[in-house]
């Protein structure tokens, strides 16, 4: 299932935020703010490296190491659960 959700948020909504899934699309106003900042790559990093999926977790790790920046980003919204 892991696979498939990621392959989704890949084809469709890469670097964004969110995949909206029903109409197939990138989303990135959300609780996180306004800014692309590819918050599904960044929240799902752990997850692909405890599930051995090595091929997700250097796609996802390069785009963040490539691509993550918070130039310009002046609101952005985080939260944990504990």
């Amino acid at each position: 299932m892991m696979q498939f959700a990621w392959s989704m948020y890949v084809k469709y909504a890469w670097g964004q935020n969110e995949l909206k899934p029903i109409s197939r699309r990138g989303h990135s106003t959300s609780i996180f703010g306004n800014a692309a900042i590819g918050a599904t790559i960044v929240d799902a990093l752990d997850t692909l490296y405890i599930m051995g999926l090595e091929n997700e977790f250097s796609q996802g790790r390069n785009w963040v190491e490539k691509s993550l920046h918070f130039d310009g980003v002046w609101k952005l919204n985080t939260f944990v659960l504990w």
